[in-house]
């Protein structure tokens, strides 16, 4: 796979081109019967491999091609669609059901979202509800990727979930992001203040050089553009500081410990991110992407040797990235690392996609949510052709013949972000055969719904 990808990704501009081109020309005054376009391939592919998803009982072939597998990686192509969030949700609950997968990690923060866990853990207090804790614990923009009405479901579900096993079979919720390193600094100094005074000193310290910033950690990376020094050595200081608390055994250091520590991570790789931030490269991108990785396999850790996990996240994190034009930048993500590390018959990649339909997303960072309209997919991209075979919503999965011939040539996919201006559109080149190992489509999609008020 990777000599293919060595070979063909610098060219697939040059390809998609030439495809272009033949297009137009129409049929020549040859006799001779015209080869199928990989486009034709695809489109045949899909008419003929698709497993048509009505009921739940539809989905048993996904559960049967992820088998035993430890890691199951749940993509989106939008943060904010609805059936997203609802397939990812019937399938997280049968694989807890009945594979016994122990936790669940998401494209979150930390902070906000381990407390969504303590809640699902029935560690608040009984008086709280699940609509009520959300709203009080996801503040922080883009809040609807967490604060809606399909993650509310599956949130009620775990707790009720967990609420008929022991504390220590309790299924998790956690974030994997690092993207709110001034919540971590709270939650670090908070467990230092009450538990360890002498470290307390020097990490309020090391942190009030951050956070006295204007803006916290953003105004120390424009301080850091206009040529400031680094406090990434004293920031790994506090990490380690806490790493050393834990005692030899971290998997069964004392809970509330653990969780400052990994506060003490987000921290240490923030300012890591933020540094990376002000250079050209993909360091930015990929401080992160690690880190995501590294913090999924230090939940599993905590879980046992042989827990299983499962991550919802968008395709640009869970697809593996050495089958699109992240490559040629040097880019990493959760998809390929967990393939790296674990290996990939450890690992079941499933992307989500859509050919047209509903979004909320922003018109700019920080922006009122919107309702967005999802135009019809653009020719010749993989939802068009999904689209174009008749597919509803459906199910393919890639075999090791799917993964040769014209089905590996790079076409298009759709991705949406947090941010959306149609009608401009992000399209990532992709081998789609390689960058997952399933993939389910829905013809047309509905925007996620806001948390209700109270009744």
């Amino acid at each position: 796979m990777t000599d293919f990808l060595r070979q063909h990704f610098p060219t697939w501009t040059l390809w998609l081109t030439g495809l272009s081109l033949a297009l137009c020309v129409g049929t020549t005054a040859s006799a001779e019967p015209q080869e199928a376009t990989p486009q034709e391939k695809y489109q045949q592919f899909f008419r003929n491999s698709a497993h048509a998803i009505a009921t739940n009982d539809d989905l048993a072939p996904l559960y049967q091609a992820i088998g035993d597998r430890r890691f199951v990686l749940l993509g989106e192509s939008s943060h904010g669609t609805r059936e997203y969030y609802q397939k990812r949700a019937q399938i997280s609950q049968h694989l807890i059901t009945h594979k016994g997968f122990r936790f669940v990690g998401v494209e979150g923060d930390w902070p906000s979202i381990y407390r969504l866990n303590e809640y699902v853990k029935l560690r608040t207090d009984d008086e709280q509800n699940a609509r009520a804790w959300t709203k009080q614990n996801i503040t922080r923009w883009p809040s609807w990727m967490w604060a809606n009405e399909e993650f509310l479901s599956f949130i009620e579900w775990l707790r009720e979930h967990n609420a008929e096993l022991d504390e220590d079979q309790r299924v998790g919720l956690f974030g994997l992001d690092m993207q709110d390193p001034e919540s971590a600094i709270t939650e670090v100094l908070q467990w230092l203040r009450e538990n360890d005074k002498d470290n307390y000193e020097f990490a309020a310290d090391v942190y009030s050089r951050i956070l006295d910033f204007p803006e916290g950690m953003r105004g120390y990376a424009r301080y850091l553009m206009g040529g400031g020094s680094r406090l990434n050595d004293e920031v790994a200081d506090v990490a380690a500081r806490l790493r050393a608390a834990m005692g030899e055994n971290p998997a069964e250091a004392n809970k509330d410990l653990w969780v400052a520590k990994q506060n003490a991570l987000v921290v240490k790789r923030a300012e890591a991110q933020f540094h990376a931030a002000t250079t050209d490269g993909p360091e930015s991108w990929n401080t992160r992407a690690r880190f995501m990785h590294e913090q999924m396999l230090r939940i599993a850790e905590r879980y046992g040797d042989q827990s299983r996990g499962i991550v919802w996240a968008h395709n640009t994190h869970v697809g593996d990235s050495a089958a699109t034009d992240m490559r040629n930048r040097g880019e990493v993500n959760i998809g390929r690392l967990t393939r790296e590390s674990e290996g990939s018959d450890q690992v079941f990649i499933l992307g989500f996609g859509t050919n047209k339909g509903e979004v909320v997303a922003g018109h700019n960072w920080g922006a009122a949510r919107q309702v967005m309209t999802v135009p019809p997919a653009q020719p010749s991209t993989y939802e068009a052709l999904m689209h174009n075979s008749g597919l509803n919503t459906a199910l393919l999965l890639f075999t090791e013949e799917a993964r040769s011939g014209a089905l590996v040539t790079p076409l298009h996919q759709r991705a949406i972000g947090v941010i959306y201006r149609p009608p401009n559109e992000a399209y990532v080149p992709t081998i789609l055969t390689l960058r997952y190992d399933g993939f389910l489509y829905i013809d047309e999609t509905q925007a996620l719904r806001p948390l209700k008020e109270e009744s």
